[in-house]
């Protein structure tokens, strides 16, 4: 810390302490987080979550870190379906990670992000033997992004599958033929992931295939409970890995699986209920 203000000092320090094993789970409990977060100061010992580097960009040389607002995101594209576009913050890539595990054969699946923003799960998505990877991103300017991240990770990781980015309307995008991952992480509102639900069912009258849902934050998660062509194959609550406590909003998130097609069945119970904690933003599940 040579060269480092007092103020900048006692920033990393109150940081540091907040990530020990012990007090990690202590300060980020829902209930002393609320109250904490009104006491001036804070913001050292909890940083600013999306907005800091994340570890996960320092091993990998990218740029998948920060936050975009809605509004920002919208003053920025005139494409009808941005009306209904979330902020862009990066999932947790140990959920992310530990969600694809649950599934298998994922060699014969082509795996889709829709709304890929900076492309953080296409990244995580490459560590897995998908047979093609593809990102959807309605923000040329995070499209682009996610691109540049995609040839640092495609340099540095040659044996792995390619990452492609496209720019489009993630919820008009046509479902590629074969075994299908769609991956979402609450990219858009309920009237477009109706769409998408409409498209798997297209998707699954067509041909005879595997087909998984996999919602990370899954606020719209009843458009898919509904559908008649899907099931539910994992429903839980993911916690972060040590080292990614301060870089989002929690300490877990709610991820929920749903099947569809020649799938095997479900291998565990997933009918924890999806409870709405904020309104159009988070979502939990609770057994």
């Amino acid at each position: 810390m040579v060269g480092l203000t007092i103020k900048e000092k006692l920033k990393y320090g109150i940081g540091a302490i907040g990530s020990l094993p012990f007090v990690s789970p202590v300060i980020f409990d829902r209930t002393v987080r609320q109250f904490l977060t009104k006491v001036p100061g804070s913001h050292f010992l909890y940083g600013d979550g999306w907005n800091r580097l994340h570890p996960f960009d320092r091993v990998n040389g990218t740029n998948t870190s920060g936050s975009v607002s809605a509004a920002d995101l919208r003053a920025r594209c005139s494409h009808p379906a941005n009306a209904h576009t979330n902020l862009y913050g990066g999932s947790q890539p140990s959920v992310v990670r530990r969600a694809l595990a649950t599934l298998p054969q994922l060699e014969t699946c082509c795996f889709v992000d829709l709304g890929c923003g900076k492309g953080r799960p296409l990244i995580v998505a490459s560590e897995f033997p998908f047979r093609k990877i593809v990102g959807v991103e309605l923000s040329e300017d995070l499209a682009e992004v996610a691109r540049t991240n995609a040839a640092v990770i495609s340099e540095r990781h040659p044996e792995r599958t390619p990452i492609q980015v496209e720019v489009g309307d993630a919820a008009a995008y046509p479902i590629p033929a074969g075994d299908v991952v769609l991956f979402l992480y609450h990219s858009f509102g309920t009237e477009l992931v109706a769409k998408v639900e409409l498209a798997i069912r297209a998707a699954l009258a067509a041909e005879s295939r595997r087909l998984y849902v996999v919602s990370y934050n899954p606020v719209n998660g009843a458009c898919f409970d509904e559908s008649p062509v899907l099931i539910r194959r994992f429903a839980r609550m993911l916690s972060y890995s040590r080292e990614e406590r301060g870089y989002g909003p929690d300490l877990s998130d709610a991820v929920v699986i749903w099947q569809g097609g020649s799938t095997p069945p479900p291998t565990e119970l997933a009918d924890a209920k999806i409870i709405i904690v904020t309104p159009g933003s988070r979502a939990e599940v609770t057994p």
